[in-house]
């Protein structure tokens, strides 16, 4: 008996870049049946491409309105999205109970696509790579170019600089670049906290081992012991800073510092009020002075509870929005192959 797996009749098919209220309803069957998943333990959505597996998300049983049609609904978070370009991909239900393990379908997948929005279609947005990776690979391809004889030195000349950064070229990439910022992060390692450096009081701080929302869970037991990084802002610059957090028992409050780093002095905090249950919580201020800021939450004084955080950002602008790595983070394929042609085209190699 073949298993199947098809959309629903009223289910979309496509989803938009950036789009995180797309859900897609699948319909697990056998022989195109509706298969019963009252008794199933776990569920879990996989996704991929033609270069094969790229990322997965569970779905709660419980969440299932009606197990016996076999129903399971998809939801395109912000963390599923991160990193998926636009084209053609690939579909798996996995479904486990008392058996073993259900692959729906059992024959080929289910396809379906993510296009372009207005914006990641028009080429206004700046793609960034890390640049490390950028210098590594231009290092590289150096080595791989021939060179000509030296010939002679000629005048020094000189560079209107003035004349350049008022160019209206120059001017419409400035304005491009600093719009880029909203909702980019502007924390680093913050999926997984795997480099202590880049963090204040670190060492005051320890993973869980859980993840929530495929992020990694840091807890913190000392009061005032924040956990941020120190970013260089200038005066009149707005900023948003937003974690998930809650407390592993009881209620309480915590605050949301944003600090001066060179005079170690609060321009402004934000209390949040938590409890047992996940929330994302944010603050927003203004900066008063240039210099750099560190922006940190921390368990308030005289509390006993343990905090547990999640998904920091902190981004330019009033608004805080969905968590997502810092664009130095991503390096997608597409980027890869930018890079590479260019060096081609300069004579050069990348193996």
């Amino acid at each position: 008996m073949a298993k199947t797996l098809s959309f629903t009749d009223m289910s979309p098919r496509t989803v938009k870049i950036g789009d995180t209220t797309t859900s897609f309803t699948l319909i697990c069957g056998n022989d195109n049946v509706a298969t019963d998943l009252t008794k199933v333990t776990s569920i879990t959505v996989k996704l991929g491409n033609t270069s094969g597996y790229l990322k997965s998300a569970t779905v709660d049983p419980a969440s299932l309105t009606d197990p016996t049609t076999g129903q399971v609904t998809v939801n395109f978070t912000a963390d599923l999205m991160t990193s998926l370009p636009a084209g053609s991909y690939s579909i798996e239900v996995w479904v486990v109970d008392s058996t073993g393990t259900s692959i729906y379908p059992s024959d080929g997948s289910t396809g379906f696509t993510i296009t372009n929005n207005i914006q990641s279609a028009n080429g206004s947005t700046i793609t960034t790579i890390t640049f490390d990776d950028f210098v590594e690979a231009m290092n590289k391809a150096a080595s791989t170019i021939a060179k000509g004889d030296k010939g002679d030195k000629g005048d020094t000349g000189t560079v209107d600089n003035a004349g350049l950064t008022t160019a209206p070229a120059f001017v419409e990439l400035k304005t491009q670049v600093d719009n880029s910022a909203i909702g980019t992060n502007l924390y680093v390692d913050t999926r997984d906290f795997d480099n202590s450096s880049v963090w204040s009081t670190f060492n005051n701080w320890s993973k869980t081992g859980d993840k929530y929302d495929g992020l990694t869970v840091m807890k913190g037991a000392q009061n005032y012991n924040g956990l941020g990084q120190a970013i260089q802002a200038k005066k009149g610059e707005t900023y948003t800073f937003a974690v998930y957090a809650r407390y592993a028992s009881g209620t309480g409050t915590s605050y949301i510092y944003f600090r001066l780093t060179d005079a170690n002095t609060n321009i402004s905090s934000a209390a949040v009020s938590l409890d047992e249950n996940w929330k994302r919580v944010s603050g927003t201020v203004t900066v008063t002075e240039d210099g750099p800021i560190n922006v940190r939450i921390e368990r308030g004084g005289l509390n006993t509870n343990t905090l547990l955080i999640a998904g920091l950002k902190l981004e330019r602008g009033s608004e805080a929005t969905d968590w997502c790595p810092n664009p130095s983070e991503i390096l997608t394929q597409s980027d890869y192959a930018k890079i590479q042609a260019a060096i081609i085209a300069l004579g050069g190699s990348l193996k």
